[in-house]
């Protein structure tokens, strides 16, 4: 957030070099020289300062060097005296209205010393079964592992933490024996708010005065959107019928028509190890798994560890070797283990430099965006318009280092399906929580393929449910991205449509890949011909044939190696006829 700056008083700063000010919303070129509070900067990279992220020279390293002092002599500011504005109290989500001592004015901004109320901790109220150790809300389970809830014993489907077993019926848990029995939450205390000091703070241009609602409480201001993008307008209707008018026109350079997209991990799961030098050709896009949160270090830093088993130098000449051959080479963010936290301006600017110097280090083409954590909505959370530091801080720290890389930088996303699809049914929590962001990129993005495994029934537009691991599933999921969908059900609160050349769908490579979800490559087949040709479709039928589909994706590339990559090999065939 932008800070009243310190009063200068008489200080003369010495003369070098005058350039233009630095303005916020103003497009710089790499090497633009600027003027910002009294001294000088040189732009690193080509970028756009939207308006109202708080991009200005002096807070953003990753975007420029400070090369001197400006001859330009700032003008004095005279001193304010403050007026005696009444302070807010805190809502419930932490935030607190905040009065500028010299204009009244305020806005949102998150203290240090005020968190949301903590959620209760489950815990369990009967005797655990014998030999079968009781759930723990704080203790990582991996697929396979069992625990005990009451007399009732549960497996894990796939990686969990904090996910209560029984609560919901596609969670990660599975009955295996026993009564189903949710642990009963421990009642916590809300803790009683104290009041902050009162920062100097002023309003972004842009934002929006909201007069105060009582006599002791302040207005405040609603800062604008700080990744801008233009708004695809659509007529709210029970099911939306019309394809929306894509807001931009596609970089066709970038990707082939068609592509299959597959994640090769340096970890070995179950399904062995590979170079990446043989990963086959009839794979496109390759998604180096993962890149996440260095939990050691502070906020936002992230991290991308190589395991013992390679060569970093061999695995650098490797990715060269397979974009010489036309193959695009991206890190993916994320996995079910890889949880970054950007919370703040700081852990953003530490983002934008950590993920860009991994990025740059290896060459890699662009980011591939899993995260499978923290990525929880609030009600406050318009998809347009969006509040939650994480969410936001996403945003913008994916547009910083795209401007980085400039316009060839590949952008991709690998949400799941509650993320995405299952904000129809209910927006709130995770449910459409990669909605603001897909939102919010959605001008920069290549390709989303949301993973089509790991999950169960979900809601389509037509009112009926569908089952992964069936035709229906991928023809409905996936066509409520290309016809858009309505939040939470709500005719007032509709999704816009992705191009065509933007979507595609995720699928486990074998049975063994994922908890779930899979289906034969013949199958698979069946819901791409509905999709792009409107032949072979089950009960679901979509209004419009979509030609321009993307592809499709896989988890993953190791597991594709133990079939010989049928996978690869028959959709790339299916494609190129």
């Amino acid at each position: 957030m932008t800070r009243l700056a310190t009063l200068l008083g008489g200080l003369l700063l010495a003369a070098s070099v005058h350039a233009a000010s630095w303005q916020e919303g103003n497009t710089y070129q790499v090497n633009t020289v600027v003027d910002y509070n009294g001294k000088t900067y040189s732009a690193l990279v080509t970028h756009t300062a939207y308006v109202g992220a708080g991009w200005n020279p002096a807070s953003t390293p990753t975007l420029w060097k400070e090369t001197g002092t400006s001859s330009a002599t700032p003008t004095p500011t005279a001193t304010a005296t403050p007026l005696a504005c009444p302070i807010g109290t805190p809502n419930q989500y932490g935030y607190w209205k905040i009065t500028n001592p010299v204009s009244c004015s305020t806005e949102w901004v998150i203290t240090a010393t005020m968190t949301p109320p903590p959620s209760p901790t489950p815990t369990a109220t009967a005797t655990p079964v014998s030999g079968t150790p009781a759930w723990s809300s704080t203790t990582i389970y991996n697929g396979g592992a069992r625990v005990s809830v009451g007399s009732a014993v549960y497996e894990a489907k796939w990686w969990t933490q904090g996910n209560v077993p029984g609560a919901d019926q596609w969670g990660p848990w599975k009955l295996v024996s026993g009564s189903a029995m949710t642990p009963t939450p421990t009642p916590t205390s809300t803790p009683t708010p104290t009041k902050a000091p009162c920062p100097i703070v002023t309003p972004i241009p842009g934002s929006t005065w909201v007069p105060p609602a009582t006599p002791s409480d302040c207005g405040y201001w609603i800062p604008p959107t700080p990744t801008p993008s233009p708004t695809v307008t659509t007529t709210p209707s029970a099911t939306p019928s019309a394809t929306p008018t894509p807001s931009t026109t596609p970089s066709t350079d970038l990707l082939p028509k068609h592509v299959v997209v597959g994640y090769w991990h340096n970890f070995d799961n179950g399904s062995g190890v590979m170079r990446l030098k043989d990963v086959p050709a009839e794979y496109n896009i390759i998604n180096v798994s993962f890149v996440e949160g260095d939990q050691s270090a502070a906020k936002g830093t992230a991290a991308f560890v190589l395991d013992k088993l390679f060569n970093e130098a061999e695995f650098i000449a490797d990715i060269k070797l397979k974009q010489s051959q036309g193959t695009k080479v991206l890190v993916s963010l994320g996995g079910a283990n890889g949880v970054i936290v950007i919370d703040s301006l700081e852990a953003r600017e530490r983002f934008i430099k950590t993920l860009g110097d991994i990025i740059a280090k290896y060459g890699f083409d662009g980011l591939d965006l899993d995260m499978e954590n923290n990525l929880t909505i609030t009600a406050q959370d318009d998809y347009r318009k969006p509040v939650t530091p994480q969410i936001v801080n996403v945003i913008a720290g994916v547009k910083a280092i795209k401007a980085r890389f400039g316009e060839k930088f590949i952008l991709t996303m690998a949400p799941e399906v509650n993320y995405v699809q299952g904000g129809h049914g209910y927006y709130g929590g995770t449910w459409g929580g990669y909605l603001p962001i897909i939102h919010g990129l959605r001008d920069d993005l290549n390709m989303l393929h949301v993973q089509h495994y790991n999950t169960g029934s979900i809601g389509a537009t037509d009112g009926r449910q569908y089952s992964q691991g069936t035709v229906d599933f991928q023809v409905a999921m996936t066509d409520m991205l290309l016809t858009g969908f309505n939040l939470g059900g709500d005719v007032n609160k509709p999704f816009p449509a992705l191009r065509p050349d933007q979507v595609g769908f995720g699928l486990p490579a074998t049975t063994s890949a994922a908890g779930g979800g899979y289906l034969s490559i013949a199958d698979t087949h069946k819901a791409l011909d509905c999709l792009m040709k409107l032949q072979n479709c089950g009960s679901y039928k979509p209004a419009k044939a979509q030609p321009d589909l993307r592809g499709i994706m896989t988890w993953s590339i190791n597991w594709d190696s133990k079939q010989n990559y049928d996978f690869a090999k028959k959709h790339s065939a299916y494609f190129n006829k």
